[in-house]
């Protein structure tokens, strides 16, 4: 699509710079003051085009994203601190063990 307006821009910006005055067949030139020569009429028609043509065919510039990475945090987990096993024996004779542990 880009070379294709480019194309039409250059035909448009070429056909004014190209076209002469012609009075009743005979062709005519200005002689007012130019920045070219009269015989290098397209040299400022040449360089629009370039330009154009440059602009619209230039390499787009695509930036990629920065890579961010983000380590998982770290969980410290403490061991229990526990005490030691007691034996308990009840009233009617059972025994069980008991200890008690805290984080």
């Amino acid at each position: 699509m880009k070379k294709i307006i480019a194309g039409l821009l250059i035909g448009f910006l070429a056909i004014p710079a190209m076209a002469q005055h012609w009075h009743r067949g005979h062709h005519h030139h200005h002689r007012g003051p130019s920045i070219v020569y009269r015989d290098n009429n397209w040299v400022i028609p040449a360089l629009i085009g370039a330009g154009a043509v440059y602009i619209a065919t230039r390499p787009q510039v695509v930036e990629q994203p920065p890579v961010i990475v983000q380590q998982p945090p770290v969980i410290v987990q403490r061991q229990p601190v526990c005490t030691e096993w007691r034996e308990i024996q009840s009233s009617d004779g059972t025994i069980y063990r008991e200890r008690t542990c805290t984080q």
